[in-house]
C-alpha cells in the first residue's frame, strides 16, 4: 500500500527541516503558510510564510544544540487535512524534555497551506528553555 500523497509531503518536510534544506522547505509549503505553535516550547505564537517556521522552530533547534529526536507514532491524510503524532526527545544543558507533540495540516494544492504544532508536556517544562 501507497503513501498518501499529502503524508509523502509531510516526510519532505520532516528531512528538509533537519537538513536545513530551505529549497525543499520553499516546495512544500505554500506561499501564504502560517505556522501555528502553541505548548511550552520557546516562543509561542503565530508565524507567517517559510522564513516565519523557521524562525520558529530555529529556535528549538538553537536552544537545544540540534539535540533533537523525532518519533513518529502516526501520521494520517484524508482530502485537504492531515494529523500526525510525534514523540520528541530534547535535550540541552544536560536535561532532556520528552513530549508528544501534535501536528495538523491543511493542504491546498499538494502544499501546506496551515501548519498547527501542539507540544503536550506540562506547563512547567517551559523551565527547560530558561
Amino acid at each position: 500500500m501507497s503513501k498518501h500523497p499529502s503524508v509523502e509531503v509531510i516526510d519532505r518536510m520532516t528531512k528538509a527541516i533537519f537538513e536545513n534544506d530551505r529549497t525543499t522547505l520553499g516546495e512544500v509549503f505554500a506561499d501564504d503558510l502560517t505556522f501555528h505553535l502553541r505548548g511550552p516550547l520557546p516562543e509561542p505564537g503565530d508565524y507567517e510564510g517559510v522564513d516565519g517556521f523557521l524562525g520558529a522552530i530555529g529556535r528549538i533547534f538553537e536552544r537545544t544544540g540540534g539535540d533533537v529526536k523525532i518519533e513518529r507514532l502516526c501520521c494520517l491524510a484524508d482530502g485537504a487535512w492531515a494529523t500526525e503524532w510525534e514523540h520528541a526527545a530534547l535535550g540541552r544543558n544536560g536535561a532532556t524534555l520528552e513530549a508528544e507533540n501534535a501536528f495538523v495540516y491543511r493542504f491546498e494544492g499538494g502544499r501546506i497551506a496551515e501548519m498547527w504544532m501542539v507540544c503536550t508536556a506540562p506547563a512547567e517544562a517551559s523551565a527547560f528553555w530558561d
